[in-house]
Formats: structure tokens, sequence, C-alpha cells
């Protein structure tokens, strides 16, 4: 889900250094999440669903948050990074989030137990079809990067990529969000601390998508200025 380096106009010190300090934090409750989702499946013994849980939540909550943010300007860990870093770090995560979450979203269909009558259910598989097509328009894209270019030019090729990125981790993080309400998670956490859990889903998600949302704005309005 790459993202462009500016978005679209130069901001204010004043904002930047917000943009700056909400950044941070959102890497630091990502890490919190992660390391969560690590215990609880750990002391599961990262059986059946407790590996479900696992994959799943690392693969978006984590490593593709993170891909998310890879051009973000003031994301820190990664603005050291050139251009061209950054965006083979964007598909290394993407890569290997994406990869987990297929793994663990198989993992569950393969079991007796899956409902695919409850919104988990349905947004999660809407969420590993997403993911399975990212992967795979990834690696043709780094195979045969000349290949999509013969479909799309290059700026709506990034305008397109960016607008689906953005919808596959709506999504996912939805399921996520959405399966705090599950059997499993209800029985295995307490339920004083699920309303925190999804508290800090809703604002990492929120958080992460202020770099590609501005992005994918400033695309939009090219996109607009070049039909005109």
């Amino acid at each position: 889900m790459k993202q462009a380096t500016s978005s679209g106009s130069e901001s204010s010190p004043w904002l930047l250094q917000i943009q700056s300090l909400l950044n941070s934090i959102n890497h630091m409750l990502i890490f919190m999440v992660g390391a969560f989702f690590f215990t609880l499946a750990r002391s599961l013994e990262f059986q059946d669903t407790a590996m479900h849980m696992f994959m799943t939540g690392i693969g978006f909550h984590v490593l593709i948050a993170q891909a998310l943010m890879s051009h973000y300007k003031v994301n820190r860990i990664t603005r050291w990074l050139s251009h061209k870093n950054k965006s083979r770090l964007h598909g290394v995560l993407q890569l290997v989030g994406g990869s987990m979450v297929l793994l663990g979203a198989l993992g569950k269909f393969s079991q007796k137990d899956v409902h695919f009558n409850t919104w988990h259910g349905r947004f999660g598989v809407a969420a590993a079809f997403g993911c399975a097509a990212s992967v795979v328009g990834g690696l043709v894209n780094f195979f045969q990067p000349k290949f999509a270019l013969k479909v799309f030019p290059p700026s709506e090729m990034r305008f397109r990529h960016n607008l689906f990125g953005l919808l596959s981790f709506t999504i996912g993080m939805t399921a996520i969000y959405l399966g705090y309400y599950s059997k499993f998670f209800t029985r295995v956490v307490d339920h004083e601390f699920i309303p925190a859990l999804m508290l800090t889903t809703v604002l990492v998600y929120l958080l992460t998508i202020i770099g590609p949302v501005g992005s994918l704005l400033t695309k939009l309005k090219y996109r607009r200025q070049k039909s005109a």
C-alpha cells in the first residue's frame, strides 16, 4: 500500500510535530497489541483458534499496519530510509503480513467450528481474499514490474494500489474488532479488558490511515486534474 512521501502540500511545523507524536503513540499501541496477541497465543500453546488469532492479528494489526506507514514522512522508524528502501520495506512487510493472514485464515477454514454466519467470519473471509490479491499482485509487480504498466499508467496504478490497500486494511481491522466479540475471545480474555483492546484497535486503525488517506486524496486530486 504504497503512499506518496508528501500529502500534497507543506504542513506547518506544529502540525508535523503533532503528526509525529501521534505516529509514535501508534507504534507503541501496535507493539502492545502484538505483545498481547503473542502472549495470549503462547499461553494457549498456539493451538487451533489461538494460532488463527495470532497469525491474523500479527499479520494485520502489526505488519500490514507498519507497511501502510512505511512511506509516511513523520514515521520515526522509516524516515531515515531512502524512498527505494522504504518501498522495499513496504513490500516485505506486506508480503509477510499478508502471508500470515492467509495461513491463519486457511488454518481456521480447515477446522470444523468455522462460522461464516457471523460478521467476524464474513469480514474475515473478505480480508483473506484481499490479502491473497495483494500478495499475488505484489509478487507479479516484483517479478514482472512492466506487466501492470501495460494495463494502467503509473499514476493510475498507484491510485488503485493505494485505494485497494486502504479497503483491505479496513476490512481486516474490522474483522479483528468483531473478533473481540467471538466466543473464543470472551472465553479466554477478561471481559473488563476487552473494551481496552477494542479502543486500541480503533486508535491504531485511525492513526495508521492518516498518511495513506492523505496520499490517496493527493492522488485523487491529481487524477481529476489530469482528466479535466
